[in-house]
């Protein structure tokens, strides 16, 4: 008979089980939110092995604080942006993905590639002096599934395997007694 019900091998299993649905439904929705830009993000949304201890026993979902940050329903420039995270942004998304170079006529390419990226940076940080707040609803990201999706559902069969798991216990400590 084992000491407490934590430590039963089926409790760890469905910790593991929902931990790792977790995982799948917040990429889902950061995907379907359209917060996926290069990719880092997603790729960063990964469930942790279960640890278990005397007493007690979890599981976790990290992500990159970044995912947090884009939950936000207000984001709040108390000064501009630093240069070098717009110009990491530039590369990241692509030069050629930007309409034309800040100070340049359309299709005039002078510049080589990194004064390219600079210029286009300098104009991404000047639209966030010049509309310092961005603004948008709820979205729910992470709160919304796992309270809707896993929880609910997680609560449930943990309540069924340790009522089933207490029962055949009772059943044990009764059937030694004789």
């Amino acid at each position: 008979m084992t000491d407490s019900l934590i430590e039963n091998p089926i409790f760890a299993e469905i910790l593991r089980r929902y931990a790792q649905r977790a995982e799948q439904v917040i990429s889902r929705e950061v995907n379907a939110q359209g917060l996926v830009l290069t990719g880092e993000m997603l790729n960063s949304i990964k469930a942790a092995a279960v640890e278990k201890g005397t007493g007690w026993i979890q599981a976790n979902v990290h992500y990159e604080a970044l995912l947090r940050i884009k939950d936000l329903k207000t984001l709040n420039y108390s000064r501009m942006p630093p240069l070098s995270a717009m110009v990491k942004f530039v590369e990241q998304v692509g030069v050629q993905n930007f309409k034309y170079v800040p100070g340049y006529p359309r299709g005039v390419e002078k510049l080589d590639h990194q004064r390219r990226v600079e210029r286009i940076a300098w104009g991404v940080r000047n639209v966030f002096r010049q509309e310092p707040n961005i603004k948008r609803g709820y979205r729910g990201v992470y709160n919304d599934p796992l309270k809707n999706q896993i929880l609910p559902y997680f609560f449930a069969d943990l309540r069924q395997h340790a009522g089933t798991t207490a029962m055949s216990e009772l059943r044990l400590a009764f059937t030694d007694t004789h």
